[in-house]
């Protein structure tokens, strides 16, 4: 029984190399990179976008109450000039000192909003720039890894026929406990018990009871996940 699963464990180390090869390919690495950046991108731009179209509305809108603050300063000030007493001159000087202030504090806000709007027309630049650079390395790499991956791709395929055959020889309890713990990149999977009293991948001592189960050729699962057995 035991056997089975290792002759599967020895073909399946080949298929892992394969697979490993693939994932440290530098070009596959620039290629998920770049992949990466061109999905999100347009997501950032709609944000953006967003963004943009709130800050132009707030920008508007204040320019347009600026406009009415001048134009209400400019009234009371022509009318300080025609005032006849004290007290409707103080009124009107008081009027234009709060006018002032808003003025003051709106074209300030204008400012700020004006900064604002041009950060994004400089970040909707950066992006655009970006943008083409990681389509240029998706296409360049896209090629090269496509031609790195051509013959693994017939390797595996070949490796994957070998494995469905040696598959159906398996328990498949045992191969459904191999296929979870392949599945969290788990490998080596199947190990001799260390010395018998031992796993043999992360060297937790084994119960007794386990001992015997082992001796008697059965296969345990160890509390790592990993499969033991013992040498008979």
């Amino acid at each position: 029984m035991i056997e089975n699963l290792l002759k599967y464990q020895e073909v399946d180390a080949k298929l892992r190399e394969i697979e490993l090869k693939i994932s440290r390919n530098e070009e596959r690495k620039k290629l998920t990179e770049a992949k990466r950046y061109l999905d999100g991108v347009t997501d950032s731009v709609n944000k953006l976008d967003d963004k943009a179209a709130e800050l132009l509305n707030a920008y508007e809108t204040l320019k347009r109450e600026s406009e009415k603050l001048d134009e209400q300063k400019e009234e009371f000030t022509k009318a300080l000039e025609d005032v006849e007493n004290e007290a409707g001159a103080n009124y009107l000087i008081k009027k234009v000192d709060e006018l002032t202030l808003k003025i003051k504090q709106t074209s300030q806000t204008l400012k700020t909003l004006l900064e604002e709007i041009t950060a994004i027309s400089s970040e909707y630049v950066s992006i655009k720039n970006k943008t083409q650079v990681q389509q240029t390395v998706y296409k360049e790499n896209h090629q090269k890894y496509k031609e790195f991956k051509i013959p693994l791709d017939k390797e595996m395929l070949a490796i994957r026929a070998e494995l469905d055959k040696l598959k159906d020889s398996v328990d498949p309890v045992l191969m459904g406990k191999y296929v979870k713990q392949r599945e969290n990149k788990m490998f080596p999977i199947v190990f001799e018990a260390v010395n018998g009293t031992h796993c043999g991948g992360c060297f937790t001592e084994l119960s007794l009871l386990d001992l015997t189960k082992l001796k008697n050729g059965e296969v345990l699962e160890c509390s790592c996940g990993r499969l033991l057995y013992l040498k008979k």
